[in-house]
């Protein structure tokens, strides 16, 4: 893992709040992963901050841990009714392309809303990098709005198969399995509002 994503890990601190949560829960590493439908090891990668967690993932481990995902991002709960988050203040989380997991982060993105407490949809911006390989199919509770900004994305949930371009926007039920993949040699960018169903 490259130092920059190591300290950014380290620095949002996601690992170290999911190990508080799921000790308070009495659950074991090996409990959490089998109803999360993940390895162990992963499991222990994202808790140490040594691999960034998927969104599906992360949505999936909060719902678990009956908090909201915005719990991973910020250390304090703001009381405003209003956020303005700045280009600069964005929150990144970034894939590893030295990580050889099969199920390891295939694309960056960055929370558009963090610090607003006990809101009902998740912001972010996301860029797809054009893989290799094809990703195992992700799906968690909730309702899914995907807005493309720039280049091409396949959506691909079974026999169904919607290339995306500039412009076009998909909303689905999360719930299903679905992959996302950038098309040809350029990164995509999206912005997905997921609207994950209250615990």
């Amino acid at each position: 893992m490259s130092p920059s994503i190591a300290n950014q890990l380290k620095r949002l601190g996601i690992g170290r709040k999911i190990e508080i949560l799921r000790n308070a829960k009495h659950l074991t590493l090996s409990d959490m992963a089998n109803r999360l439908g993940i390895s162990e090891i992963l499991l222990q990668q994202i808790e140490n901050d040594s691999v960034p967690p998927t969104v599906a993932t992360l949505l999936n481990i909060a719902k678990l841990l009956g908090v909201g995902i915005d719990h991973f991002f910020t250390d304090e709960e703001e009381a405003g009714k209003i956020e303005v988050t700045r280009v600069d203040e964005r929150l990144t989380i970034q894939h590893d392309t030295r990580l050889e997991q099969s199920d390891r982060l295939t694309y960056n993105y960055e929370s558009l809303a963090y610090r607003l407490a006990h809101k009902h949809m998740e912001p972010f911006f996301v860029e797809f990098v054009p893989q290799a390989h094809d990703e195992a199919p992700l799906s968690h509770d909730g309702e899914e709005f995907i807005h493309v900004v720039d280049g091409e994305l396949d959506f691909i949930s079974g026999d169904t198969h919607i290339r995306l371009c500039q412009g076009d926007s998909l909303y689905f039920y999360a719930q299903i399995p679905h992959t996302l993949r950038a098309v040809g040699h350029k990164n995509a960018k999206a912005i997905i509002v997921l609207y994950p169903y209250a615990n």
